[in-house]
């Protein structure tokens, strides 16, 4: 397997509903996605104006991706990160890192300030991002990172 770190375009982008459907049903999610939601999900973040996303790609395979959209605040633009998965046979492998690495990166070349998303309050997916640096918000449960 040669996977390649890469932004991805809409089409690639829509791979990712097999991937939101097999990766979240399992822990620690334990969500009940169909195929049919999932591509709208996927639609719907990649036809987002400003839209950016990240993908680990075997070939044409996506293994996982990672996007984002703006989001403006008094404090500037923000690059929210809605979704984040990995199909799970390729898990622990750093891969997830990996995209958010990207995707950071990718923000802080196209101007944002930072970058925000929504998850567990605890557990391994909260652990997991504060071992990326991100911070939980005491008043909101969010979790943020500014961009250097």
């Amino acid at each position: 397997m040669t996977v390649v770190f890469k932004r991805i375009n809409k089409n690639q982008a829509l791979q990712g509903a097999a991937i939101i459907v097999e990766a979240y049903s399992a822990a620690p999610w334990h969500e009940h996605w169909t195929i049919e939601r999932a591509n709208a999900r996927m639609v719907e973040l990649s036809t987002t104006p400003g839209w950016l996303g990240v993908g680990a790609l075997d070939g044409e395979d996506l293994h996982g991706f990672a996007i984002g959209y703006p989001h403006t605040a008094a404090t500037g633009c923000m690059l929210y990160i809605p979704e984040i998965a990995v199909m799970p046979a390729h898990q622990g492998k750093g891969i997830g890192t990996a995209l958010l690495k990207l995707l950071e990166e990718e923000a802080l070349a196209a101007g944002f300030s930072s970058t925000w998303l929504l998850s567990q309050n605890e557990g391994v997916a909260a652990d997991y991002y504060r071992s990326a640096s991100y911070r939980q918000s005491p008043n909101h449960r969010i979790y943020s990172k500014p961009l250097k």
